[in-house]
């Protein structure tokens, strides 16, 4: 059962990632671009598979079809970003996932020729409902539905259009090609952002205090993308000793996790993290999230 043990790990990893994508948008980096644009940086390092089986030029149509890929990317960064900044990450990053199975299904059955079978169409039903009872928000800020919801949905499309035209190109090339050039795609996109001027001085500080919340704000970025590199391998390595069915269904933890994690940081660490709870949000959330779980399990059963 060590895979199980590599699986929770996984995805506290990945919920701690989450977390602090809300923590450097609130603290360290106001504007939403600018996370985006240090992310599609960090992304850049995956260039690194190019030494595993990369295939330079793959032929135009596969080509375009990566880096579009890796451009929608960054694109739903960017709508996740500002969603967070908006709304509560307890209900703006599961409402996110779950459009990004519901949007991949519509996409893979119109692009791909892929079809539903009886529990994935179950599991389009219960992450439907969940998606839509986490999106009630009640807090000082909003009371209900509010436009933070309105970007997480964006995201979640665009994340699902990025991932499918990744899995069309993997069907008619190796990996490490169609994710290099990806990387590429999601790089490049952000790189016109140089040309504003306001963008550019608030990716390079000038003042010292700018200068040292914009050090440690890529420190913990940094930190941000190791959680997020340790989920990835994590959960790649527990498919490797057990059934890939049963460890993509796990999957959905990072969610209740996620939340475990908000409601201790918000009564441990008010200065660092806070969100507002109440006896009925937590049971709503809690009924949510348990939704959106037993959606994925039937998606992948």
């Amino acid at each position: 059962m060590s895979w199980f043990y590599i699986v929770i790990v996984s995805q506290f990893c990945n919920a701690g990632a989450q977390l602090l994508d809300k923590f450097l948008l609130t603290k360290k980096f106001p504007r939403p671009v600018v996370l985006t644009f240090w992310t599609a940086v960090a992304n850049l390092l995956g260039v690194v598979f190019v030494f595993w089986d990369f295939v330079l030029f793959p032929g135009w149509a596969l080509l375009i079809l990566s880096i579009c890929s890796g451009i929608a990317f960054t694109i739903a960064l960017q709508f996740l970003y500002v969603g967070l900044k908006t709304g509560e990450a307890s209900h703006i990053a599961p409402l996110v996932g779950g459009m990004v199975a519901i949007a991949s299904f519509v996409f893979s059955y119109f692009w791909l020729g892929e079809r539903l079978t009886f529990y994935q169409q179950i599991a389009v039903l219960l992450l439907v409902v969940g998606s839509l009872l986490i999106s009630f928000e009640k807090s000082k800020k909003h009371n209900g539905w509010h436009v933070g919801m309105l970007w997480a949905i964006f995201s979640g499309v665009f994340f699902a259009l990025s991932y499918v035209m990744s899995r069309a190109v993997f069907l008619e090339t190796t990996f490490s090609t169609g994710f290099v050039w990806a990387r590429i795609g999601s790089f490049a996109v952000v790189l016109p952002l140089l040309f504003s001027a306001g963008i550019r001085q608030s990716l390079f500080a000038k003042s010292t205090e700018q200068k040292k919340t914009s050090k440690s704000g890529l420190i913990i970025l940094a930190i941000n993308k190791v959680l997020a590199a340790l989920y990835f391998v994590g959960m790649n390595y527990a498919i490797s000793l057990a059934s890939a069915t049963i460890v993509n269904a796990l999957a959905g933890l990072q969610y209740a996790i996620l939340l475990a994690l908000i409601y201790v940081c918000t009564k441990k660490m008010p200065k660092f993290f806070r969100e507002q709870f109440t006896t009925h949000e937590l049971i709503q959330e809690g009924a949510a999230i348990i939704l959106i779980i037993a959606g994925l399990a039937f998606l992948v059963y």
